[in-house]
């Protein structure tokens, strides 16, 4: 998972790493994260790791400190394997519990400045494929960057973590309130205030005024059925967003 987009930067690190195995499988989560937006990649792999196969190892580069000294890492948490840098990306996953496995990668001197996930990251991940042994790559470590994502349960309270391709605003908010079907609530921003019904489906929806569902997250989601619901509302990543009932 990147942000490098259709850039050739993906092909040469998925070639890097048939370099060292050519037998491997290479999945695309995405490409297309946020350009630099390490909180919509930590989202977004938090959300998705469980749905691939035990053993899979997640290369993840959203690092725009690349050069800088932070740090490289590679991780295990249960039967999962994580390769990236040490900047909040992998933290959300890596906090869950104790047993966790962390080590530091080498960051050999002929390494690019510009390009640590061709140097270091990609065949970091093509070694851990053909081993499944993390002392092979570093000494033991720990996480010294984390991220959180801001949710407060009392207030019903999160924040927008990313909008996607279709426009839909996705937020972090767990629907923790038990949502009805067809009821109104009311959204707040420090920019937005609006009321909004909370539907089953796209299908259910209207096409005119934005609505609320449950997304495949498992998280409140805020779209437009046929249209971009980002287009509409003055809401952006990063906003906290408030979730009421409204008393009637």
């Amino acid at each position: 998972m990147t942000d490098f987009g259709s850039d050739p930067y993906v092909g040469i690190m998925k070639g890097r790493i048939l370099q060292i195995n050519p037998l491997v499988r290479i999945i695309s989560l995405t490409n297309n994260i946020k350009t630099q937006d390490i909180r919509h990649a930590a989202f977004v792999l938090l959300k998705s790791y469980k749905y691939f196969p035990l053993h899979t190892i997640f290369l993840v580069i959203v690092d725009p400190g690349v050069g800088s000294p932070r740090r490289a890492i590679a991780a295990q948490k249960d039967d999962y394997y994580f390769v990236g840098p040490d900047n909040g990306v992998l933290s959300p996953i890596l906090s869950e519990n104790k047993d966790i496995l962390i080590v530091d990668l080498q960051i050999p001197d002929e390494s690019s400045h510009t390009f640590h996930g061709r140097d270091v990251f990609a065949p970091a991940a093509g070694n851990l494929s053909q081993t499944y042994s993390l002392k092979d790559l570093g000494p033991p470590s720990a996480i010294q960057t984390s991220i959180d994502f801001f949710w407060d349960h009392e207030t019903s309270t999160g924040e927008v973590v990313f909008i996607d391709h279709f426009g839909n605003i996705i937020t972090n908010i767990p629907n923790s309130m038990n949502l009805q079907y067809d009821k109104e609530y009311l959204l707040i921003t420090t920019k937005t205030k609006v009321t909004l019904s909370f539907k089953r489906s796209y299908f259910e929806g209207s096409d005119v005024k934005p609505f609320l569902v449950l997304s495949s997250f498992e998280t409140l989601e805020i779209t437009l059925r046929k249209g971009r619901a980002a287009d509409i509302l003055d809401i952006n990543p990063g906003d906290r967003i408030q979730i009421r009932f409204i008393d009637r």
